[in-house]
């Protein structure tokens, strides 16, 4: 009788330590692994265009939702005021020119004179500063006829930069102030997608793969344009800047920032507890073998870095320990 309890027992013990398992090839199980972050698009080109001087408006010349170009005018002022203070001030400008060329003329009788002796030094002084000061106020004039161009220039108002009529405020007849708003433009190719992401995240981003911005019925690759180097020390958040690969999604829309991991990972069915760590069960010429996963968390897919053709036991490995011999039940895709 204690034989036969004893033989009982040795088999037991065998068929513990030889339990049926079931492996597969890393490649077979790992996956990239997706991450993703609120995100919307932002334009800092979304211009509010003011009058810079006061005068009736005198044509509007688009409305909203109207594309434009570069250059293009937008609305037109009365300018009759200020192209008259142009032509007084190019008027100044040419007496003067008069002016200097009689002190010129003068100038040189007086230094001729003074060579022969029929004048004296002093003459030829005034003279020259006589010439001097029409200098001075010719150059002054200048500034004035290009400030009058100035003010005549700001008569129109014109694109920017290419793009959409948003707002307009501007009306015919009305008397537009300096600061007046007028005209609302958004710059479409300056579009880009901003997000903030836990500080763990952004080092992902920066090695990962196929970054896409999402919405409900559309999806936008992305390329990654710069990292803010400041953390929100509230949020303990880093700020991403994106831009558009191809097409643009809308201003102002909001969505989802979306890539993929440059590192492959296990999914959580996979992984083991042992000892309070989590990872995964290996099988090694006949040994099952604990390969601790430091970085794993309850519940989501582990990220490995382990050749990928390390098998990796997939039915079984619940049961079994690390250094437990272990007997293939079936061996798939090896």
């Amino acid at each position: 009788m204690r034989q036969l309890i004893g033989l009982l027992f040795l088999l037991s013990a065998v068929s513990v330590q030889a339990g049926a398992v079931k492996v597969a090839p890393l490649s077979a199980l790992v996956s990239a692994v997706q991450y993703s972050a609120p995100a919307e698009v932002t334009n800092y080109d979304h211009s509010q265009l003011s009058a810079q001087i006061s005068a009736l408006v005198q044509q509007v010349s688009v409305d909203v939702g109207d594309r434009v170009e570069q250059g293009q005018l937008l609305v037109q002022l009365d300018c009759r005021d200020h192209r008259l203070a142009l032509q007084q001030a190019q008027s100044v400008r040419d007496a003067l020119d008069a002016r200097i060329r009689l002190a010129r003329q003068q100038l040189s009788r007086a230094e001729r004179l003074l060579k022969q002796r029929s004048a004296s030094q002093e003459q030829r002084d005034q003279r020259r500063a006589e010439l001097d000061t029409l200098l001075a106020e010719r150059r002054g004039s200048e500034v004035q006829i290009s400030a009058s161009q100035i003010r005549v220039e700001r008569c129109q108002i014109k694109a920017p930069f290419a793009g959409v009529i948003t707002e307009r405020m501007a009306a015919e007849g009305s008397l537009a102030n300096i600061a007046t708003p007028l005209i609302r433009l958004l710059r479409t190719d300056r579009a880009e997608v901003k997000a903030k992401l836990p500080l763990s995240q952004v080092a992902l981003l920066q090695q990962g793969r196929s970054p896409l911005y999402q919405t409900a019925d559309s999806s936008y690759p992305l390329q990654l344009r710069a990292v803010i180097p400041l953390i929100n020390s509230r949020s303990r958040t880093q700020e991403v800047r994106l831009s558009f690969a191809d097409s643009k999604a809308l201003t102002g829309s909001s969505g989802r920032l979306v890539w993929q991991g440059k590192r492959p990972a296990v999914p959580v069915g996979m992984m083991v507890k042992r000892d309070g760590v989590l990872g995964l069960m290996l099988y090694e010429e006949g040994v099952s073998r604990f390969r601790p996963l430091p970085q794993a968390s309850e519940g989501q897919a582990a990220l490995v870095d382990l050749p990928q053709d390390t098998l990796v036991i997939v039915e079984g490995q619940h049961a079994v320990s690390d250094g437990d011999r272990v007997e293939l039940k079936d061996a798939r895709d090896l």
